[in-house]
């Protein structure tokens, strides 16, 4: 078995939890519209792709969002709903750092401008790199995100670990060679990386 190098982390459902409400709940008491129409404008599939793909950006996604909720929340207050997305999960960061102790570790993750100014500060001293889809044009599940994070690295898929809590990323990187694990819990998370000689604690 070929010696892992670098384990590449999902962020959203496996570092952070991901409080969808919250950010509805910010935006409908702002716009004084209901919570089922602001979440018909805010994850609209086109709107929301664009932006985490990098093809808007992070000014014009709030003056879309605004125009369409028709309100005038200001972008200072806009971006703070929006963070609050963000939930940091403080037995993930715990493990993270004794993992990092073995190996070097790399984020792989579909996110957008907005949010990726927490959680570059939250990562900072942690993480080896950084590969964020708006930086650079693609998402997970895409093939080309996975090679580009793996020529950032310049390794190998078989020398690589994947985690992510998306059964879709997880088979894309599968299918490129990546060993790869469905995250659900931390325990599940031991259990795989022991299986490849990383040691990493149970909370």
């Amino acid at each position: 078995m070929t010696k892992k190098k670098c384990v590449f982390f999902d962020l959203g459902g496996v570092l952070y939890t991901l409080d969808v409400e919250s950010v509805l709940k910010g935006l409908s008491e702002c716009s004084g519209r209901l919570i089922s129409e602001v979440k018909s404008v805010l994850f609209s599939p086109e709107l929301y792709e664009e932006f985490e793909s990098g093809s808007i950006s992070s000014t014009q996604f709030y003056e879309t969002i605004k125009k369409r909720l028709r309100c005038e929340i200001n972008f200072v207050r806009f971006k703070s709903i929006w963070n609050s997305l963000l939930v940091k999960r403080d037995d993930m960061f715990r493990m993270v750092l004794d993992i990092g102790k073995s190996i070097d570790l790399s984020v792989l993750s579909n996110t957008n401008e907005i949010n990726a100014e927490i959680l570059v500060r939250d990562l900072k001293g942690i993480i080896k790199d950084v590969v964020f889809s708006f930086e650079v044009g693609c998402m997970k599940p895409d093939h080309r995100i996975f090679r580009i994070a793996l020529d950032r690295a310049n390794l190998k898929p078989e020398s690589v670990l994947f985690i992510d809590d998306r059964e879709e990323n997880v088979n894309a990187a599968r299918h490129l060679g990546i060993d790869s694990h469905l995250f659900k819990n931390p325990g599940g998370l031991v259990e795989f990386l022991g299986a490849y000689g990383v040691e990493a604690h149970g909370l």
